[in-house]
């Protein structure tokens, strides 16, 4: 009974970090560059529960086959056991499971897979299979599995994946659930025609690169003027990079092409220094339209190949109606949760008065 307090608990703290996140997406509807955000979630570790004195007990031991299923490149796995179970070492503890999906990461250790918002698999991310070693490293050779869970490296058993149980051991039981990582969408928003000739909108996946006292930014927010030195800038007063350095404005006339190109005078004087990640989670939001690249890429990093408008801005892509739906649901979800625990509070205080009179 305890337990349903932790689970509908957790639940209650995951819906409110949902709506906070929500209320930021709905709060920035009308940003420029604005891109909405969305928690991840994921349960607590499986722990194995236990009967006391359970050994005591009749038990019928569970016949051991492993099954898998392969990607069509076979280069990630899905297996599942019939009997004992899978270990996964997490930063929280060991995890337990019946199934498991995994990979051979770029130092040849068995990971479970971890993908970012564009659908691929982040080789930094996941955490490792144990077998009864510990981890299990495979190296630069192929691997495959048998229908006892070994890890086979050219048909000799590295490791088993199989942590069998005892008698007293009836299955796994969670402590609910927990929102991990905050994931950014990059759907492109919508271009909306100012006429302003230091409006600049991109089309394609790509960022300008802004110069701060902290280092290099990079935003979609192409809302810009000039400075007093006649530098192109950010309404914040940060500077808009060329592929020299800043970039000056000398002519009343100037346009910026398709390309990026800046024309003054008939000739081209400098070009927008544009930035494209092939993995969005490489970089990572820092507040309003800025984002921070992270220390460490898993994709590639390149130059943009879109297309630059100017005179007109990108839009917000957050959706009010869709994010007021979201923030509905995860009130009544929220509401749900705290009915159980006062359900629950409720039946252990007939225990202790009603129970206890016995």
């Amino acid at each position: 009974m305890v337990k349903g307090l932790y689970i509908a608990g957790t639940g209650m703290i995951t819906n409110t970090k949902k709506m906070d996140v929500i209320g930021n997406n709905l709060a920035n509807v009308n940003t420029t560059g604005f891109k909405t955000d969305s928690v991840e979630t994921e349960s607590f570790n499986e722990r194995l529960f236990s009967r006391i004195n359970g050994s005591m007990l009749d038990f019928d031991t569970e016949t051991l086959s492993v099954t898998q299923t392969w990607n069509s490149d076979e280069t990630e796995v899905t297996a599942s056991t019939t009997g004992g179970y899978f270990r996964v070492e997490t930063e929280n503890g060991t995890d337990y499971s019946k199934s498991v999906k995994f990979f051979k990461d770029k130092d040849g250790y068995l990971r479970t897979i971890y993908k970012n918002i564009g659908g691929e698999v982040d080789p930094l991310q996941g955490n490792l299979v144990l077998g009864s070693k510990g981890a299990i490293y495979v190296g630069d050779s192929e691997f495959s599995l048998d229908e006892s869970g070994n890890v086979l490296i050219d048909g000799t058993v590295a490791d088993n994946l199989i942590t069998q149980t005892f008698p007293n051991v009836v299955g796994t039981l969670s402590a609910g659930v927990k929102g991990y990582n905050i994931l950014t969408n990059h759907e492109q928003g919508q271009l909306e025609v100012t006429g302003n000739k230091f409006d600049l909108a991109l089309r394609g996946d790509g960022f300008f690169n802004i110069q701060t006292n902290d280092g290099t930014y990079y935003t979609r927010d192409g809302s810009f003027t000039i400075n007093a030195s006649g530098e192109l800038v950010t309404m914040d007063g940060n500077i808009v990079l060329g592929q020299n350095g800043p970039i000056y404005i000398d002519s009343d006339t100037f346009s910026i092409n398709e390309f990026g190109e800046v024309i003054q005078n008939g000739a081209i004087t400098e070009k927008l220094l544009m930035t494209t990640f092939s993995n969005p989670s490489d970089v990572y939001k820092i507040g309003g339209t800025l984002f921070k690249e992270r220390n460490e890429l898993t994709g590639d990093k390149s130059s943009f190949t879109g297309e630059v408008v100017q005179g007109a801005l990108e839009t917000s892509n957050a959706d009010a109606v869709t994010e007021m739906i979201n923030l509905i649901e995860m009130n009544r979800n929220y509401e749900s949760s705290q009915k159980v625990i006062n359900t629950i509070d409720e039946l252990l205080g007939k225990a202790v008065t009603e129970l206890g009179r016995v």
